[in-house]
């Protein structure tokens, strides 16, 4: 059962094609979960990520409250 010579070119072109579309679908993957990794890192630090960035939500209210009532107990504190 010898194969001829057209089946040989042909069980090549057909691994040679499937390489290329399974290297072609990883590299989309890699690219798919960098751009998440990236996408999540920024939506955290966007939103609130850390205690600053939760502070500055809401139009910096909470950051203005939380200074001016620092404000008012460095005012009332007395010296010996």
């Amino acid at each position: 059962m010898n194969a001829t010579e057209k089946d040989r070119v042909d069980m090549n072109t057909t691994v040679t094609t499937n390489q290329r579309l399974v290297t072609i679908l990883l590299v989309l993957l890699i690219i798919f979960v960098i751009l998440l990794i990236i996408g999540t890192l920024a939506g955290y630090l966007m939103m609130g990520g850390g205690m600053m960035g939760g502070m500055m939500g809401m139009n910096g209210q909470m950051m203005n409250d939380m200074m001016s009532a620092c404000s008012d107990m460095m005012r009332n504190f007395k010296t010996p």
